[in-house]
Parts: structure tokens; C-alpha cells; sequence
């Protein structure tokens, strides 16, 4: 069993994408990581390891952190460490702190890969891991695309242990005597993950070949979406907005893919329920300019002969903070958008060119990401201020989709339209040293 991690491993590379390029372990200094770290060094593979400090579990995490430094000075593996302060990030920003934690790691993994210390990150995620994602997902109410799992390449992002199991990896770790550390809340069952290991551990004890029924179910589930999508119509982000053809909302499994596929071009990648799809296939045969509301402000027009989705306000309860910690890039999925630390070098060579950019020192305090309402207003560069339905006028935004556009603002004060405009008093000039990007995605 111990041999199978080195035999997969290998198998894997055999990718000749993976020829002379540089690897970068995700290694927290737990079993898996490790193992998967020691795997990569005995193939000779060109490695690096990144270890996150996330401050969350106090002496306990510096501790696992020193292990990470002491473990990779032993196999003489290069090493980036970082250290985080996530529960200030989750406090700050509204996240969970397994949300925030992913969120500040792969902004770690995402700025090492982009300055080239690596060409992809290894994730030590197994088979088992695999069946735990299924079944949380099935618990949930996936759809087929759901039960697709984790991919073993997926981007810049890898997965050479994905066909292994658990027993797989402790025996390699047992034979090769690699030591490592335990998270101590792993054995916390009051996390839902925790729960479902537990469970389908004894699940394994009578069926032990569940890691193997899940894989292959993962494997019809990919056959059949590649199928779907290779069979329905390609749709396309324009201005904000996706047209899809009425004649495709027919009640239809093509139509409901169309529908996914919509939201997903407009960042909607999840909460889309079966109760929503007859909601759009009504809309279909309904009169023009009829409209619904769906989830995460994605709202859907009759127009013609063609549905046309877009994001909307829903309610001013969503606005989120603007983050007020470091960072690099920032995703703003809910709202389709993402802040940039940048510099004054972007700034001269992108201005004018449909770029925005900000002083970042000028952002009020209380400033949030939103959608306009009433009272709305923006100070002109010409002077003087001006309401923002008057502003969208001059501009020559169209009705349906003003609510659409996402504002930075500090009351009602508009300091920024996302891919339009932003305000006299946030404007960039010689003495600015905080340079943001503001982009649509």
C-alpha cells in the first residue's frame, strides 16, 4: 500500500505538462501534506514548500509552523512561511473563519504562483477527502455538477494524491517514518466535516471499497456534464449581462444548464434551487419587460425573444465592508467585482484606458460595496456633486441596469461606480502612496 503513493505520484507526472516545472506544496505539517511533500522530494521533483500560518489556533499553530520549518530543513526542501491574522480579517470582512482562512490562503497560494517561485500548487487531497466533499454536497442537495468532486488538475492547482486513500497515505507515512503533527480540531465533530470523516470511517469498516464507488460516481457525474455542455448552446458575459434564447426555456434539462450557466458567467455559483428554474421558464412565456428576482441580486428580464439575466440590487442589507486589511487581490464574488493592490506604475501605464483606480488612503472608514438607493450621490471632477440616477442619465446608463452596477460608497456618498466612473475625492495624485484597482469581473 505504502508503495501506491509513489507509484501514483509518478504516474501523474508522466504529464508533460508537468515537464521542468516547479512545484509548490501546500504543507500545514499534517499527515497528508507531509507525505505528499516527501512523495514529491524522493521523485526528484522540483519543489518548494509554502506553509500558512493562519492565527487562529495560537501556541498550537506556531508550533505547527515550527514543525513545518524543522520538517523541511531535515529533506532540505525550500520553504516560504507567511503568517496571517484571520479572525481580524473575518471581523473585519463578515467571513466565517474557515471562509476567511480559505480566502487569505489561496490569496497566498494565488501571489506565489503569480510572482513565479512555482508553476502549480499541490494540494494533498485523497480519495477519502474526495467522499467527504460527495457527501456533504449530497447532504446539501447537489445537482449533478456537485457530485463532479475535486479535480485532480484544475488550473494552476494540482492533486496528485487524489486516487489515494487515507490507509494508502498512513502506510507510506508509517514505512517511511515521516513524522508530523495533529490539528487538534479535527477530532471536534461539531464541524461538519469532522462529523461525516467519523461516519463514513465506519461506513469503510463494512464497504471498504467506498472510495472507490465514489470516485467512479464522480467520474460518470464529469462524463455527463462534459456531454451537457458539449450539447448546449455557448453563452456569453456582454456588458454585464447573458441573453438566452426563449425558445430554450422550455422546462428542458438543456434549459436549466442554461440557466446554470448564466449565473455561473455572472459569478452565481451556488444557491441556484430547483425552485428557481420554473420561475425562469414562466418568465419565458410571459409579456416583455416582465422581470423576477432570483439569488445573490441576479434578476432576469423578458426582452423580445431572449431572457437577459443580470445582477441587481436585492436589498442594501448586502452591502460589505471594504477590507481594511492587507491583501493583494480581493474577490468580491457576490457582487462580480475585485479590489487590487496595485502602484503608481500600473496606474500611469492603465489610465484612461477603462481602468479605475483609487487612493486607497482616501476611502472613508465606513466605506461598503453596494448597490445604489435613494439619496445616492457623487462629487464631479468638473465640481460640484451630482444625484447618481442624474449621473447615470449623463452617462447614459439604461434603466434596467443601473441597480445593476456595484458602488463603493460612505453613506450616501458614491466614492466609486465599478466600471464606470469614481469621485473627485478619491482621485490618485502626487502625493498618493495606497494605489487600489477597482475592476469588474
Amino acid at each position: 500500500m505504502a508503495n501506491d503513493i509513489q507509484i501514483n505520484l509518478n504516474k501523474f507526472f508522466e504529464n508533460p505538462s508537468f515537464s521542468g516545472k516547479r512545484i509548490g506544496v501546500a504543507l500545514s505539517g499534517g499527515r497528508d501534506s507531509v507525505a505528499l511533500a516527501y512523495a514529491l522530494k524522493s521523485a526528484d521533483i522540483p519543489l518548494i514548500a509554502i506553509n500558512v500560518e493562519h492565527g487562529i489556533r495560537g501556541e498550537n499553530s506556531l508550533k505547527d509552523s515550527k514543525f513545518a520549518k524543522d520538517f523541511c530543513k531535515k529533506y532540505d526542501i525550500p520553504l516560504l512561511c507567511f503568517s496571517l491574522d484571520v479572525p481580524s480579517f473575518c471581523e473585519e470582512n463578515g467571513y466565517t473563519t474557515e471562509q476567511g482562512a480559505r480566502i487569505l490562503r489561496y490569496e497566498i497560494f494565488d501571489k506565489v504562483l503569480d510572482e513565479g517561485k512555482c508553476d502549480y500548487i499541490a494540494l494533498a487531497h485523497h480519495a477519502d477527502d474526495q467522499a467527504e466533499t460527495i457527501f456533504m454536497r449530497i447532504i446539501r442537495g447537489t445537482g449533478v455538477r456537485g457530485l463532479c468532486g475535486m479535480k485532480e488538475v484544475n488550473g494552476r492547482y494540482i492533486r496528485p494524491l487524489l486516487n489515494c486513500t487515507r490507509e494508502d497515505i498512513n502506510a507510506f507515512v508509517e514505512q517511511n517514518s515521516l513524522p508530523f503533527v495533529e490539528d487538534e480540531t479535527n477530532a471536534d465533530t461539531a464541524y461538519t466535516r469532522n462529523f461525516i470523516r467519523a461516519e463514513l470511517s465506519r461506513i469503510k469498516e463494512k464497504f471498504p471499497y467506498l472510495c472507490t464507488s465514489v470516485s467512479r460516481l464522480c467520474q460518470n457525474a464529469n462524463e455527463v456534464c462534459d456531454y451537457i455542455d458539449q450539447n448546449t448552446p455557448s453563452l456569453k458575459l456582454e456588458n454585464g449581462e447573458v441573453k438566452v434564447s426563449v425558445k430554450y426555456m422550455d422546462g428542458s434539462l438543456e434549459g436549466k444548464e442554461l440557466v446554470l450557466k448564466a449565473a455561473k458567467l455572472l459569478g452565481v455559483c451556488q444557491d441556484i434551487e430547483q425552485r428557481h428554474f420554473p420561475l425562469v421558464f414562466d418568465l419565458a412565456k410571459a409579456q416583455n419587460g416582465k422581470r423576477i428576482e432570483l439569488t445573490h441580486g441576479m434578476c432576469v428580464h423578458k426582452e423580445g425573444e431572449n431572457l437577459v439575466f443580470s445582477r441587481q440590487n436585492p436589498t442594501c442589507a448586502n452591502a460589505i465592508d471594504m477590507p481594511k486589511t492587507k491583501f493583494e487581490v480581493r474577490d468580491f464574488d457576490d457582487f462580480g467585482v475585485s479590489v487590487k493592490r496595485s502602484d503608481r506604475k500600473e496606474y500611469e501605464a492603465q489610465k484612461g484606458k477603462g481602468a479605475l483606480f483609487i487612493d486607497g488612503d482616501k476611502v472613508a472608514k465606513n466605506a461598503v460595496l453596494r448597490y445604489r438607493k435613494d439619496g445616492d450621490f457623487i462629487e464631479k471632477f468638473g465640481g460640484g456633486s451630482k444625484s447618481i440616477g442624474d449621473f447615470f442619465t449623463d452617462k447614459k446608463v439604461p434603466l434596467r441596469k443601473r441597480d445593476s452596477l456595484v458602488l463603493l460608497a460612505s453613506g450616501n456618498e458614491v466614492l466609486a461606480v465599478f466600471g464606470l466612473e469614481i469621485s473627485k475625492k478619491v482621485a490618485i495624485d502626487e502625493d498618493t502612496k495606497n494605489v487600489l484597482k477597482l475592476a469588474k469581473k
